[in-house]
């Protein structure tokens, strides 16, 4: 096996444009994988299945994860905050020291198995949870972690493509779509096309993992997946890198060093080093990293941790030993970056703020942060280097800080006060917004102005009233775009509306 991997290796290396080719081609599991899994491969019942040497059946796997949650109460909680087409459940642990309370602290998320037939991740992060339950208290490490964060393992996010076609009891004839034929990771909103932050009209899994993912804010991720062994960093459908690409290449090459400080043949032969941009892998459009990161102001990777997409059980121990260490520091580095609170100056009530590294943070990128309206903590993840921040936020004059000082694996703790404006002055902003280019081609942008962040309704009308265009958006600060170049050259009237105000400017679209 060994042997075979290693040759693969070199063969990687040489020839790493054709391999892009070959997987932009989406080939089919049957077409890659070359490894036989059969049913010696599935626990034969819940204490097999705990051991972590087999894969278990679907009710195994419920039951496991239930007895986290009851073996361990007073660190951990099971939340279903889903189900699949056919009704199976979407679960998802919480570790943390205070399991009931959300609590003022960063929040992090691991998930696998959103092609249902890439599984090893699922049986990783089983035994994932497993050790961090069994460590608490006796490992420091482990020990901080739990203390300092809230921890979210979801371990088989598409449990309908892994069970459906053998009735709950084996993962051999496992697919890589849900039930309805959509691979789930081509379902979210794509942020070259301005989609919305909307769940409408996608799949049901998808919907679920939207929701779960706007409720809790989470400042690192991960999404596991199999079929190569690299850590893929955003963007996947932009030719450009993340502007924090200086840190995703840090954390992302820790990863993958501490992977292949176990076996050196692990990850081999990337340009990069065990590691990818994702477009320049291959495009894909519509992942869950690239939502996550664009439309959440969360950062995420996406984890390929083995080359066979059914990986066989006997191989589950050794992975297991490659990645252990790597998924712990991956947790560690949601610890450090620029943290702190915004609150209000006089009553120090917690703020919702933005928090926009100068000369850094893009439009195009969506890299700024918010801090949390509960408590207005907020955990910005950054490379090593001095920075200047602005925090704002609204009724509040804005503050810049400059000289912020970031060390790598350590926390710079930075609490902003906030002045509000004057009573006089607050009442005096309108809602407003600023169209251009005007004469435009075929793309607007529209900056507004003391306009409540949240959803917003774009519409486009011609001069005889007919309705052109309607588009729900979700304004967050940022500029918003719009592409009209199906329409014909000639004036219209835009029109941006909330259920609290209406604002119309004219438009005159010319031909290229």
């Amino acid at each position: 096996m060994l042997k075979v991997k290693a040759i693969h290796r070199v063969l990687l290396t040489m020839l790493f444009t054709v391999s892009s080719m070959l997987l932009t081609a989406n080939l089919s599991a049957q077409q890659v994988q070359q490894v036989q899994f059969d049913g010696s491969d599935m626990a034969l019942d819940l204490t097999e299945a705990k051991t972590f040497q087999k894969y278990p059946t679907y009710d195994q796997y419920v039951q496991m994860m239930q007895d986290f949650a009851s073996d361990y109460p007073s660190i951990c909680l099971l939340d279903t905050f889903g189900t699949s087409v056919e009704g199976r459940l979407l679960l998802a642990l919480k570790i943390s020291d205070q399991v009931d309370v959300d609590e003022k602290e960063a929040n992090f998320f691991y998930s696998s198995t959103m092609h249902g037939n890439e599984i090893v991740g699922y049986v990783l992060l089983l035994r994932l949870a497993d050790h961090l339950l069994k460590e608490y208290g006796n490992d420091t490490e482990i020990t901080n972690l739990v203390n300092n964060l809230q921890i979210w393992i979801n371990p088989l996010s598409n449990p309908d493509g892994s069970y459906s076609a053998d009735q709950n009891l084996s993962l051999r004839h496992s697919i890589r779509r849900n039930l309805n034929d959509v691979d789930l990771n081509r379902d979210f909103p794509i942020p070259n096309k301005n989609h919305p932050n909307d769940p409408v009209g996608r799949e049901k899994e998808t919907r679920h993992m939207m929701e779960f993912l706007n409720k809790h804010g989470f400042t690192l991720s991960a999404n596991i997946h199999s079929g190569e062994e690299v850590v893929n960093y955003p963007w996947d459908n932009r030719t450009y890198p993340h502007i924090d690409a200086d840190w995703y290449r840090f954390v992302s090459g820790e990863y993958a060093d501490e992977a292949m400080a176990v076996d050196p043949d692990y990850m081999f032969g990337w340009p990069e080093g065990g590691i990818t941009h994702g477009y320049s892998w291959y495009q894909a459009a519509g992942t869950r990293q690239d939502y996550v990161n664009y439309y959440l102001g969360g950062r995420e990777v996406t984890l390929e941790l083995s080359m066979e997409f059914l990986l066989p059980s006997d191989e589950l121990e050794q992975h297991w030993n490659i990645n252990q260490r790597s998924l712990i520091n991956y947790i560690a580095q949601s610890t450090y970056g620029i943290r702190g609170t915004v609150t209000d100056q006089d009553s120090g009530d917690p703020l919702l703020a933005k928090i926009q590294v100068l000369n850094h943070d893009t439009e195009q990128d969506r890299s700024w942060i918010y801090s949390s309206a509960d408590y207005g903590d907020y955990y910005r993840l950054i490379k090593e280097g001095v920075y200047d921040l602005q925090v704002s936020a609204n009724g509040y004059y804005d503050k810049i800080i400059n000289g912020v000082s970031v060390t790598d694996y350590q926390a710079t703790l930075l609490d902003v006060e906030l002045a509000s404006w004057p009573a006089d002055i607050e009442e005096k902003q309108t809602p407003d917004f600023r169209l251009y280019p005007n004469p435009s081609t075929g793309k607007i942008y529209l900056e507004l102005a003391h306009v409540p962040e949240g959803e917003l309704l774009l519409t486009i009308h011609s001069l005889d009233g007919k309705v052109q265009m309607i588009q729900r958006l979700s304004w967050h600060g940022q500029s918003l775009e719009a592409d009209l170049g199906q329409m014909q050259s000639g004036i219209y009237f835009v029109k941006v509306s909330t259920q609290s105000f209406s604002i119309v400017h004219r438009l005159l679209l010319v031909d290229p």
